[in-house]
């Protein structure tokens, strides 16, 4: 009995031998191939791995910038980008925080910044749109926001003046609108106004500095000042710009108008001078 047990016990050792020898040259080949597969690939990866970490690797060191932007440089964008530190790598930099740096231009409307592979940043920007100038300091745009942007940058640009109390840049904004509506609406060919400057002050009293143009000419040397008061702002313009090519007609040719009082009920007062030679 003892010598079955030996006998079964040797048999059983000899099986799991048999697992652990290759029958041919091709099958230990292709193991060792195998074995060098999987080393390479795990060499590969800890390479890999090693070099997206090293900050000197992969610095984002290319800018591309695009958008709507009529002030903004790139010398802009590459201050806002170094005011961070110095540019990171392609996978630690951190998008959101260089889009909040460009925000920070008053300038700026909206701003989106993203990673292209390898190196490069892709910044796009839509800034405010001037239409007025805003107390001389700032300026506005059609929707009544207020920013600003360095003087040496808007050069000789050319656009109305509001003058009002702070806070208030919305509301005028919209009166400007139905102000300059009606001298739209009552242009023609002989006489057409256009609103240069308006004022309102702390009680809501407006005044206008206006242009007299013909025919599609505007004067320089002929702007007049109206003065409005704080009640019935659009039916006094309406008014005035209705009556005004009357006024003009009866003027002598060597005077002309250079204020006009329309805080009346019924009537303007209108104030003259003769035209310098």
């Amino acid at each position: 009995m003892k010598k079955v047990q030996q006998a079964a016990h040797k048999r059983e050792n000899q099986k799991k031998r048999k697992l652990l020898v290759f029958h041919n040259l091709e099958q230990i080949i292709g193991f060792l191939f195998f074995i060098i597969i999987i080393s390479i690939s795990v060499w590969t990866i800890n390479c890999v791995k090693n070099w997206l970490e090293d900050p000197d690797q992969m610095v984002l060191s290319q800018l591309t910038f695009s958008g709507d932007h009529a002030f903004t440089t790139e010398g802009d964008l590459r201050q806002a980008i170094l005011g961070l530190g110095l540019p990171n790598t392609y996978i630690g930099q951190n998008v959101d925080d260089i889009q909040q740096e460009i925000m920070r231009y008053p300038w700026i409307k909206q701003a989106s910044v993203r990673k292209q592979w390898p190196d490069r940043l892709i910044v796009y920007i839509e800034e405010y749109k001037p239409a007025f100038y805003w107390n001389d300091l700032y300026l506005l745009d059609e929707a009544g926001n207020v920013f600003s942007v360095p003087f040496d940058r808007l050069g000789e640009l050319q656009l109305p003046r509001i003058y009002g109390p702070e806070g208030k840049a919305k509301s005028m904004l919209e009166m400007y609108a139905k102000l300059d509506a009606i001298s739209k609406k009552l242009a023609n060919n002989k006489f057409a106004s256009e609103i240069k400057v308006a004022i309102a002050d702390d009680r809501n009293a407006w005044q206008l500095m206006i242009k007299q143009c013909t025919a599609d000419l505007c004067s320089e040397s002929q702007d007049i000042k109206l003065i409005i008061g704080t009640e019935n702002i659009e039916q006094h313009y309406y008014q005035f710009i209705k009556l005004f090519p009357e006024i003009l007609s009866r003027m002598p040719a060597d005077e002309k108008i250079t204020a006009a009082d329309l805080r009346y009920e019924n009537g303007i007062s209108v104030q003259r001078e003769k035209i310098s030679q």
